[in-house]
């Protein structure tokens, strides 16, 4: 009985969600005519067939206001049923709006799952241009950017009078594929299968202006010439057929085009690399790990070359742990109050003892020293509140202290200097073929944007031409397999009296907290609780070494991340089409 009660409710939700995907509807068929009357108004009657699967209880007509002047008896019919003009939203009612640049038309009706063909009538003035002898319709009867496609349409444009066929001229101006114009006496008929939603169905159409009423009509374009127009469309169908022949010229060689620049990209890199960027070879260097530590580089130094030339705050809390091990500041654990957001439990602080070390400091471990007092002078003396407080101050120190970092670094001569030549060959190669790229996306389509990628992801690679110097390459190799061993070391491996030595080094190589805790807790495991004796842990305490170096790194961490800034800041016209209606249903 309980599994019937979980699934009758997840069968209703899995109808009405059917039901929810299965509403849609299409449009296979619209007729247009539009009917030039003898005082040169135009009357429009559009029918269109909807076919509904759900329920419907709207569609809407949109008209951008361009090519007429005015629009006036709008209606609305189905079969012999009049709707009514009035924003009550009832069944059999319309609507009428305007924004600054559409009229929208909005009639309600309820339908589900079925056919219905709905009919819009209106009277356009001022969408003829009239001249001295000719006069033209140029109108869109179906826009473009749509939300539906249309299966087939029919457009006539009807003549007043009787007009031959040898003084009546039409163009068809629209972008479905395949549409056809055909002129009969009075009559311009376009026939259109398919109409994609980003396909328009238009007519230019010219007659002669004795057709109208000359005494209900007056010269909108005074200038209007039919040899002029003529030769117009004569000059746009050449450009046309050239631009075709552009086209077909384009498409042919994108795909042998699009490959080439995508071989010189590959090759630019290759030359790049291969000249300036190849590594220098460490055969006689071992890869195997190691826990000896290879030299005494400092952990700020070292952790440079080890993070891709880039200073962390990981490398700022080894290298104050690091003073912390050499005398220049004590790190001790004390008790906690206890408060309605916090556990009474303990947290560390760091100070300056009454004896400093007579040591010469470099100026980058100098300002260490300074920050760290001038943040206990005022009061910021946990490593809750040293990186935390006064944020803006901190990082414009960090960065400070990161370009002194980066200055000593420099100087050691570990980064082959050269290898940027390469750097700046192929971001300038990899440029060249991405406007070379770019261009083959305006000319010939899309599959250039397989060349473009191609070179942006070896623009971005440039970054792996640097190389370290061979004295560089050789450290990088010593200090790696030193790294690897560090993840991997036990009791058994480690020298105990140097065990800090290992946890600063670790905390700058960026080991994870995993990590460091295996680390420590191998010197724990010796059996001695006196290889940090720079920490003073409070008697009792749960915590380690590696717990505070993880806490503290990730601070760091998260504060070095944070050193950046935002800002923000507070009537028809002779050769242009009028018309373009679109709409949708709901």
């Amino acid at each position: 009985m309980k599994i019937y009660r979980l699934l009758i409710p997840l069968l209703f939700c899995l109808i009405s969600i059917n039901s929810g995907f299965a509403q849609d509807y299409s449009m296979p068929e619209v007729n247009i005519s539009a009917s030039i009357q003898d005082d040169g108004t135009v009357l429009i009657e559009e029918s269109r067939t909807y076919n509904y699967r759900g329920s419907f209880s709207w569609a809407d007509y949109r008209l951008p206001k361009q090519g007429f002047r005015e629009i006036k008896n709008i209606q609305v019919s189905e079969s012999d049923s009049i709707y009514i003009n009035e924003n009550s939203e009832e069944p059999g009612t319309f609507s009428v709006s305007e924004s600054d640049d559409l009229i929208v038309i909005k009639w309600h009706y309820d339908a589900t799952d079925e056919e219905r063909t709905f009919t819009l009538q209106y009277e356009l003035e001022g969408a003829i241009s009239i001249g001295p002898e000719f006069s033209e319709f140029y109108w869109i009867f179906i826009g473009d950017g749509r939300d539906k496609v249309m299966g087939s349409s029919d457009v006539t444009v009807q003549l007043p009078g009787q007009v031959s066929a040898d003084s009546m001229y039409s163009w068809n101006y629209s972008s479905a594929s395949d549409s056809e114009l055909i002129e009969s006496e009075s009559l311009f008929t376009l026939s259109s299968g398919r109409v994609n939603r980003n396909q328009n169905v238009a007519i230019r159409a010219l007659f002669p202006t004795s057709v109208f009423q000359s005494d209900l009509i007056e010269v909108t374009d005074p200038n209007l010439d039919l040899d002029e127009i003529i030769q117009e469309e004569a000059e746009y169908d050449e450009m046309l057929q050239r631009q075709a022949e552009r086209d077909a010229f384009f498409a042919e060689i994108a795909m042998p085009v699009t490959i080439l620049l995508s071989l010189l990209s590959l090759g630019i890199f290759y030359f790049s690399y291969s000249r300036y960027g190849k590594r220098h070879s460490t055969a006689t260097i071992s890869d195997r790990e190691t826990v000896v530590i290879p030299d005494r580089t400092p952990p700020a130094i070292i952790g440079r070359l080890m993070s891709s030339r880039h200073s962390t705050g990981n490398h700022l809390v080894a290298t104050i742990f690091d003073l912390a091990r050499r005398g220049w500041f004590k790190i001790e654990e004390q008790e906690k109050e206890s408060s309605f957001f916090s556990s009474g439990k303990s947290e560390f602080q760091i100070s300056i003892p009454n004896e400093l070390p007579e040591e010469d400091l470099p100026k980058w471990e100098q300002m260490v020293v300074r920050f760290v007092k001038n943040q206990i002078n005022n009061g910021n003396d946990s490593f809750v509140k040293l990186f935390q407080s006064n944020s803006s101050k901190v990082a414009k120190w960090f960065n400070s202290w990161k370009k002194e970092i980066k200055q000593v670094f420099d100087e050691n001569g570990w980064i082959d200097q050269k290898s940027y030549t390469g750097v700046y060959i192929n971001i300038a190669g990899q440029i060249i073929i991405d406007i070379a790229a770019i261009v083959l996306l305006i000319l010939a389509g899309p599959i250039a944007i397989a060349a473009i990628l191609i070179a942006f992801i070896f623009m971005v690679a440039s970054m792996a031409i640097i190389r370290h110097t061979k004295e560089g390459e050789e450290k990088f190799q010593r200090w790696k397999a030193y790294r690897d061993g560090l993840k991997n070391a036990d009791e058994r491996t480690l020298r105990m009296e140097i065990v800090d030595h290992h946890f600063i080094y670790a905390t700058a190589l960026h080991l994870t907290k995993k990590e460091l805790n295996t680390l420590i807790e191998s010197s724990y495991d010796s059996g001695s609780n006196n290889h940090f004796p720079w920490i003073v842990l409070m008697a009792g305490s749960t915590h380690t070494p590696a717990t505070v170096a993880s806490s503290i790194s990730t601070l760091a961490a998260t504060s070095s991340a944070s050193f950046t800034g935002t800002t923000g800041g507070s009537g028809a016209s002779t050769g242009s089409a009028g018309g373009g209606a679109t709409g949708g249903a709901g």
